[in-house]
């Protein structure tokens, strides 16, 4: 692995990948089934790329952004090319007219999953599956699925960089599901070192940070654990905005 350089040098390397990151997104979901493979749940996982030619980036004696500590989660060689993996994420998708046990298909896949379910009711007079009462008078997105977003993993060279991470997953938001009546996080610092997960010196303020983070793309405390967001108040749609024009997309 190459020395990293000078930090401004990196970061004005990687700002220019922006317009060549990929966005790839891979959805299952099962015909018939039960509880896990509940047919009205859709598992995904998503992933940002950025391709490069070789040596495209070796000149004037400089090492080329991606094999510089930091700047990928993995790299694949593909064809003539090298993928690299800079943002990997995955989750799940309910569809509330049609998911036959919620709380089933959420338990049976995780505990971590299982940590959603307060956010769902029963079922209206339609059948339908409904969100916790409170919620349900709150929300005023109309959309009939909720995505939950269970992971995302940003290489940590591309963070600092004026919110390429929050950029991406609010893209990635919009192909998940276009018009979802609810998007839900449980934000939680997965990179912290396990060790430093009992201490509170470390643990407090990192779990701070990211709740900020996902705040700051419009999401709201939801249970003391579960943040969410509404699509249709609008502060996501703005950030996401505001977010392009500071990175120039």
């Amino acid at each position: 692995m190459a020395a990293p350089q000078k930090d401004s040098d990196l970061a004005q390397q990687l700002r220019a990948q922006l317009e060549w990151v990929e966005l790839h997104l891979h959805n299952q979901a099962n015909l018939v089934g039960g509880d896990e493979t509940d047919p009205g749940t859709s598992d995904w996982w998503a992933s940002a790329t950025v391709r490069v030619l070789p040596d495209e980036d070796e000149a004037d004696g400089i090492n080329p952004w991606h094999e510089i500590e930091g700047t990928a989660l993995s790299t694949k060689p593909s064809d003539d090319s090298l993928e690299i993996k800079i943002f990997e994420a995955n989750g799940l998708t309910v569809d509330l007219q049609r998911v036959e046990g919620v709380h089933d298909a959420l338990d049976a896949r995780s505990e971590d999953y299982a940590k959603f379910i307060p956010l769902f009711g029963g079922r209206d007079q339609f059948g339908f599956v409904t969100l916790r009462d409170d919620l349900e008078d709150e929300v005023e997105s109309l959309g009939s699925h909720v995505v939950i977003i269970d992971r995302v993993r940003l290489a940590p060279a591309w963070r600092g960089l004026g919110g390429v991470g929050r950029l991406l997953t609010g893209r990635l938001l919009r192909w998940i599901c276009a018009d979802p009546r609810l998007v839900a996080v449980l934000p939680f610092p997965i990179d912290l070192d396990r060790d430093l997960l009992k201490d509170d010196a470390a643990f407090e303020p990192a779990l701070e940070k990211i709740r900020h983070t996902w705040a700051s793309l419009g999401f709201r405390p939801a249970t003391e654990q579960l943040w969410i967001m509404d699509p249709a108040i609008g502060t996501h749609h703005n950030a996401v905005a505001q977010l392009e024009k500071t990175l120039g997309i």
